[in-house]
């Protein structure tokens, strides 16, 4: 129905795979969207008018004076939801077009014959050698950072 009947399929199941990083940063995102909105339409009026006015809702008499916690009279708590909703819309786009592979593989263990197959077999069974080459490419280099 939706392939050939041959049992071939022209769905790419490669662009479908689903990560534990996309997994977890998928939960989590759902997690922030609910926190984020419980916390700014519901925590933080009801918290700040409780302080105010020993209720849940503003004080017509008194908001005057005292201001009111509410969300549309509330502008830093407008626009900390604004830059709530502009990461949230990052973090979907994130999400939708998927993790950059920044990691470059190591020059040292791609083995494409029996010679770098050897060397790179040296190489791990030296003690500390990955770890010390670690450090001097850490130390050496070019950064948007000093040492010194």
């Amino acid at each position: 129905m939706y392939g050939e009947e041959s049992g071939s399929s022209s769905f790419d199941e490669g662009r479908t795979k689903i990560t534990k990083q996309q997994r977890t940063k998928f939960t989590t995102h759902w997690v922030v969207l609910v926190t984020v909105h419980l916390y700014v339409f519901w925590a933080v009026p009801i918290y700040g008018n409780m302080v105010l006015y020993k209720s849940a809702e503003c004080d017509k008499e008194k908001q005057a004076e005292y201001g009111c916690k509410n969300f549309h009279e509330n502008p830093m708590l407008r626009t900390f939801y604004c830059l709530c909703v502009l990461y949230l819309a990052l973090s979907a786009l994130q999400l939708r077009w998927g993790f950059p592979i920044l990691k470059k593989p190591s020059s040292v263990l791609q083995s494409q014959n029996d010679l770098m197959k050897a060397l790179a077999d040296i190489y791990m069974a030296v003690p500390f050698a990955c770890e010390i080459r670690c450090i001097i490419d850490f130390t050496l280099t070019k950064t948007s950072l000093d040492v010194f």
